[in-house]
């Protein structure tokens, strides 16, 4: 009978996504508990890193952006990027299907053609974004809790990296690190790497802020 029932509490474990660590925590309860943190983001301030591999966006090197989100569909961010050695700060906002752009040279306003362009509100759409990003995680491994945050790592899908690097990199299957707030299960960081024409690129996102006050509006000189 115990050797029964043993084998009967293992494999509920193990149907359930991975035995809990000795703190008690089941990755597949955090994952569970992060999707609905994410469902709730009202509003978020992200950043968003790129070393190694060069990748492009609107013909110049991509480096970083540091950007705030507003529900249900409205972003504003810095992008930095370089050319060469001319180092170079466009902004672009989001709202809904509309994205605007600084031009580089000359820092005016233009809007973009429908779907192009750095839309980080795309990282919290509730069909491609970070909802979509846990729910197709596999081997999903805690790999340490406690403290301010509790860290995961896992096995995401090819077409979710186009979404959470908002286009920067091509649709492929990575590892990634994940580190949840522990008091609220909200994403505050991600780590993970992608392979593209030039080599390899390293990725780190973070978020913080959330719920704090936004609005975002279209740019005044547009």
């Amino acid at each position: 009978m115990r050797r029964t029932l043993v084998l009967a509490l293992a494999l509920l474990a193990a149907s359930c996504g991975g035995s809990p660590d000795s703190a008690g925590l089941a990755p597949s309860d955090l994952i569970t508990g992060a999707v609905a943190a994410m469902q709730g983001v009202q509003s978020a301030h992200f950043e968003m890193t790129r070393a190694g591999a060069p990748v492009t966006v609107e013909g110049l090197v991509f480096d970083s952006a540091v950007g705030r989100y507003g529900a249900p569909e409205a972003a504003q961010a810095v992008l930095r990027v370089h050319a060469g050695e001319i180092a170079v700060e466009l902004g672009t906002v989001s709202i809904g299907d509309q994205t605007w752009l600084t031009d580089p040279l000359t820092g005016r306003w233009h809007e973009l053609r429908a779907g192009s362009g750095f839309n980080p509100a795309v990282l919290f759409d509730p069909d491609f974004g970070w909802v979509a990003l846990l729910s197709d995680l596999t081997e999903v491994t805690l790999v340490e809790a406690g403290g301010d945050t509790h860290h995961l790592s896992g096995l995401v899908p090819a077409e979710r990296i186009e979404a959470i690097t908002v286009g920067l990199a091509t649709g492929q299957s990575v590892s990634l690190d994940l580190w949840l707030d522990a008091a609220t299960l909200h994403i505050v960081r991600l780590e993970f790497s992608t392979i593209g024409d030039e080599g390899q690129s390293d990725w780190v996102i973070v978020m913080s802020d959330f719920g704090a006050p936004v609005q975002i509006d279209p740019p005044a000189d547009e």
